[in-house]
């Protein structure tokens, strides 16, 4: 595959996530959706990241809205970078199996919702209700995260 067919795929896939939150279909987002759209294609930034690069997004006046031509310059940009990957799933293992303590294959969503408020990179309340809408099995309430690592490592 050479490098202008990767950078097509990015380019694309860049599109079709701020095409999905794009409600009006506008050509804008809200700038509360951008941390999503971002992890949704990889980007896993800080809290002072994503500060940094919604504010690069913004227009000169902060409407509240990125446009899709802006938000596509800056991933782009953040994509060229070299922006750090995401962790492989042994790396992932190893982090919740440090959390199960019982080591029964299985954490709790208020127990991972705590750790996540209050330990290393803070989450946010909509960001920790996301992960573990997506990640909590819905019959038993528990966050199987072997089942998940998979998920995350795609």
């Amino acid at each position: 595959m050479g490098l202008a067919e990767v950078s097509n795929q990015l380019q694309r896939k860049i599109h079709q996530a701020f095409d999905t939150f794009d409600q009006q279909n506008n050509g804008t987002c809200d700038v509360r959706e951008i941390g999503t759209i971002l992890r949704s294609i990889g980007i896993y930034p800080t809290l002072e990241q994503l500060h940094q690069w919604v504010t690069q997004m913004e227009e000169d006046e902060p409407t509240g809205y990125i446009t899709k031509e802006k938000f596509n310059a800056v991933c782009t940009s953040i994509m060229s970078s070299k922006y750090p990957e995401k962790d492989d799933e042994e790396t992932l293992y190893r982090a919740f199996q440090a959390l199960d303590f019982e080591k029964k294959g299985y954490l709790l969503p208020d127990d991972l919702k705590r750790y996540m408020t209050s330990q290393g990179e803070v989450f946010t309340t909509e960001e920790i209700e996301e992960m573990l809408a997506a990640c909590t099995d819905p019959t038993e309430n528990k966050v199987y995260y072997e089942d998940y690592i998979t998920i995350l490592s795609k």
